[in-house]
């Protein structure tokens, strides 16, 4: 049985320096059965890491990762935040990550502390909202993405969108011109909504889109505060009233920003995951 030098060499640090657990990047139920049959004779935790659902739901020992999450120090992160809410790992545990950098071959291996990784809040934006189906969240990131890609015409884009508790969210807005998803049963996932959402994204203000999916609402314009908000330097008014909105409301944000083309999220006030379009993975 050959095995890849990557996964040779990092079961071999893990033993050497004493780690708690290795984390693989899995792409197929054959990689992992090949893996584990290697280590079958050793003393090794082997977590797969996949955003394979057929692999997931085959071992037991897999840790979920989205597929939109392209930069690997972005999935590393992640997958370890997600063993630790899932009381995979503990606090202060040693790893080894072995992954793959734009290549069908492992070429990458790290070690990481545990209690390096603050990710939980990137964890919690996928699979711990109450309120909005996480489909939804992966739609309108996918838009956003795209159009920090091409923009509109050429142009760069600067647009909001806020999801999920939309009574509160309409209460706490205003409408800045007319509503073109008025009375509309557009939702999210309709063939050609994005082509309306970067039309209307030319309009001021805001998108608001219900947990479900469903388009409520363009430009609108939504109340801002500062009382306990804490933006990084250079994040303008656009990012301080969604963060606000989802300070006061259950609602999350995902901004995309016309000045430095960056994506942010925003959850209860706080800055929760900031990427470039170009590191994200859409279909």
């Amino acid at each position: 049985m050959e095995i890849d030098p990557f996964i040779q060499a990092g079961t071999s640090l893990y033993q050497d320096i004493g780690a708690d657990a290795v984390l693989v990047e899995i792409d197929s139920v054959k990689d992992m059965e090949k893996i584990q049959g290697f280590i079958s004779s050793k003393e090794i935790n082997l977590f797969g890491v996949s955003s394979n659902e057929k692999i997931k739901k085959k071992f037991e020992n897999i840790i979920f990762v989205p597929g939109i999450l392209k930069k690997i120090t972005t999935r590393l992160e992640f997958a370890i935040s997600a063993a630790l809410m899932q009381d995979l790992l503990k606090n202060e545990d040693k790893i080894v990550y072995i992954g793959k950098i734009d290549s069908e071959y492992y070429n990458f291996i790290v070690t990481r502390r545990t209690n390096q990784i603050n990710a939980k809040g990137i964890y919690e934006l996928f699979f711990s909202l109450k309120n909005v189906k996480t489909d939804v969240i992966y739609s309108v990131l996918s838009i956003a993405v795209q159009l920090g890609r091409k923009g509109k015409e050429g142009k760069p884009i600067g647009t909001s969108f806020i999801i999920g508790d939309c009574g509160n969210v309409m209460q706490k807005s205003s409408q800045i011109t007319y509503n073109p998803f008025e009375r509309s049963y557009v939702t999210i996932n309709d063939p050609g909504v994005q082509n309306m959402i970067k039309e209307f994204s030319r309009l001021d203000g805001a998108f608001i889109i219900s947990g479900e999916g469903k388009l409520l609402a363009a430009s609108r314009y939504l109340e801002a505060g500062k009382d306990g908000i804490s933006l990084p330097k250079g994040l303008g008014a656009r990012h301080l009233s969604a963060a606000w909105m989802t300070k006061v409301t259950d609602a999350i944000a995902i901004v995309l920003a016309e000045s430095d083309n960056m994506i942010r999220i925003f959850k209860n006030g706080e800055l929760v995951w900031e990427v470039d379009p170009d590191e994200v993975k859409v279909d």
